[in-house]
């Protein structure tokens, strides 16, 4: 029992930092999480990337410590240290890159995708649009507001409007009186994104 145990925590030590930066992306992003398997990849490849960003640091600081002044021991303990402080910058990291597009923006601009860093298509549209907005509900009535939230996907979640407005035939709008309004995504027909900003 104690060679497994043995075995074990290693193992645990080398693939949490994986786990964690995982976690991470997708507590703080609007992507599914994937089946098991597909995080089970997914934490693997993170690991990947902090193995080599932790074998980098110390080459680096090895190097310095023979070239200038002593940073210290590296060891077992450095190394898991330096794992978990890279796995929560490269979490933090990776979920500003899918959020802002930027990455994905330089990628179209060389033409080498046509996709966005956003989960679906509806989180990019409301993402990359940020105004007024009119539900058509599928009662038949329209409500005018401004979307502080929205669901991520278009099957499920609910929107937040903030100074919400029906908006009769005549299109003049009638306060709600509300501050905000969360409506379910499902009791909506189709989104209109208003022209003008807010």
């Amino acid at each position: 029992m104690d060679d497994v145990v043995k075995e074990v925590i290693p193992l645990l030590q080398y693939l949490i930092p994986g786990f964690l930066a995982a976690w991470i992306f997708y507590s703080l992003t609007a992507f599914k999480r994937p089946d098991t398997f597909g995080q089970i990849v997914q934490a693997l490849i993170f690991i990947f990337v902090i193995q080599s960003l932790v074998a980098v640091l110390g080459a680096l600081l090895l190097d310095m410590g023979e070239r200038f002044f002593s940073v210290g021991l590296w060891d077992r303990k450095s190394e898991a240290l330096w794992s978990a402080v890279i796995a929560v910058l490269l979490g933090f990291l990776s979920c500003h890159i899918a959020g802002s597009d930027k990455l994905h923006f330089l990628l179209r601009k060389l033409k080498v995708t046509r996709r966005s860093s956003y989960p679906c298509e509806w989180y990019s549209a409301f993402s990359t649009r940020q105004r007024h907005v009119v539900l058509h509900l599928i009662d038949g009535r329209r409500l005018f507001g401004w979307p502080t939230y929205w669901p991520s996907e278009p099957a499920s979640g609910q929107f937040v409007l903030e100074y919400p407005h029906w908006i009769d035939e005549g299109s003049k709008g009638a306060h709600i009186g509300a501050e905000a309004i969360v409506i379910d995504v499902s009791k909506v027909q189709w989104v209109e994104l208003l022209n003008t900003k807010g």
